[in-house]
């Protein structure tokens, strides 16, 4: 689900509200994931959240070794060879294999934000929030990371929950379903293939 609307429409706030974040105010309602009040608890066990600036990288670090680290950390009962496997599978299917030995600090713009997907995968969410993740990319490489995340949530079977500000017509394509808002309300929320022009 894409969170769309002019700047003020609430997404930020809808989006701090639903991964827990206090952001002032007084939050009324109810959140629940599979019944159960959403919690800080669940949060840490099911959802991982990538913010609007990449994570922090380390620049002398490879992509490698940043998938590594990040899959020993949240697997931490999977023996050697499962580590290798889970972090071939991550480093492939972020399309990083050409760029795996490259350090942070050289990665392109693109190859950042995937190194970061591919942390926050490492968790094996079934929640994946996202906040402007084409934030900062030029048209192309945006295009390419919401094409990406559309094909990644239906592989994996993740719902992921991004927010986006004025896309491009084929950052648009990338969509699944979306939810506009307007001064903290519902204008629309559907397929965003049934929007028409």
């Amino acid at each position: 689900l894409t969170l769309m609307g002019p700047s003020g429409a609430g997404k930020s706030t809808l989006l701090n509200l639903l991964t827990l974040t206090p952001s002032g105010g007084r939050p009324r309602g109810r959140v629940t994931l599979g019944g159960e009040a959403f919690t800080l608890t669940l949060y840490q066990r099911y959802a991982a959240m990538l913010p609007q600036a990449d994570m922090a990288l380390w620049a002398y670090l490879t992509v490698r070794e940043h998938i590594s680290l990040a899959v020993s950390l949240f697997q931490p009962s999977a023996d050697a060879a499962q580590l290798e496997v889970r972090v071939r599978e991550l480093v492939d299917g972020m399309g990083l294999g050409r760029a795996q030995e490259t350090r942070a600090a050289q990665a392109s713009g693109g190859q950042k934000r995937r190194l970061s997907l591919g942390v926050a995968l490492a968790k094996r969410p079934l929640l994946l929030f996202l906040d402007e993740p084409t934030s900062g990319l030029d048209a192309v490489a945006a295009a390419s990371i919401m094409r990406f995340l559309n094909r990644l949530t239906a592989e994996l079977g993740l719902a992921s929950f991004c927010t986006i500000h004025a896309p491009s017509s084929a950052v648009f394509a990338g969509m699944d379903r979306v939810c506009f808002l307007t001064g903290g309300r519902i204008a629309y929320l559907g397929a965003a293939a049934e929007l028409t022009g």
